[in-house]
């Protein structure tokens, strides 16, 4: 009965219809029809059946039913295949959303306060090596000229020992920066722990409430 009554709506729509366009008024442009139009027109015309046309009817007004979903029907040869609607998205607990995008933060903080420090520390491994390499050569040519001339092997040896103080305030500097570097790596585990017991514990809480949803449709 339901159908006939849909049936003859549709019908009586399309005598209407017309009438008005056999009347002196001239007709204004059909509006383009939806998606809940056209599926009463499928039904109509039998192409699906009524548990199919109530079922696309309440996708089309809860918005879940396009007309990419009709035309895929319609190219399955006419197949009945209602098109499977996505599961609304679970809510997320504020808690934890907010816990987990500070986590993010300092992720984000700690993989760039890495990067300028491994920077640094290159630069004065580079530099320290550059003072070796001076303090050195400046050795070598003190020991050349130590017979023939010892003012300039004592020049020579100034600037070595100058070389090599550098040095050793930059080793101070490096072994400061690798200190930093091991302790950045140390957070960063601390907070890939920290975010996956978050993620676990919102999982736990998104199954709990499934799992409740699930148990009051059971008992309907």
């Amino acid at each position: 009965m339901c159908g006939t009554h849909i049936v003859g709506g549709l019908l009586s729509e399309a005598v209407h219809e017309s009438r008005r366009n056999q009347s002196g008024y001239a007709p204004q442009p059909a509006p383009q029809p939806s998606v809940q139009q056209e599926v009463k027109v499928m039904y109509a015309r039998g192409d699906i059946p009524s548990a199919t046309y109530h079922r696309l009817m309440e996708m089309a007004q809860n918005g879940e039913l396009s007309w990419a979903d009709l035309e895929r029907m319609r190219g399955e040869g006419g197949a009945v295949v209602a098109p499977v609607a996505k599961p609304a998205a679970q809510p997320r607990d504020v808690d934890i959303v907010r816990s987990l995008n500070r986590l993010y933060t300092h992720r984000s903080q700690l993989e760039a306060a890495q990067q300028e420090s491994e920077q640094v520390l290159q630069q004065l491994e580079a530099d320290a090596a550059r003072l070796r390499q001076q303090a050195e050569e400046a050795a070598e040519r003190a020991a050349q000229v130590a017979d023939s001339d010892e003012a300039t092997a004592r020049a020579y040896l100034s600037t070595r020992q100058e070389a090599l103080d550098r040095v050793r305030a930059l080793e101070e500097r490096i072994a400061s920066l690798r200190e930093d570097l091991s302790r950045i790596e140390t957070l960063r585990h601390e907070l890939a722990t920290k975010e996956a017991e978050l993620k676990a514990l919102e999982k736990r809480s998104q199954l709990a409430d499934l799992e409740a949803s699930i148990r009051e449709d059971l008992l309907v």
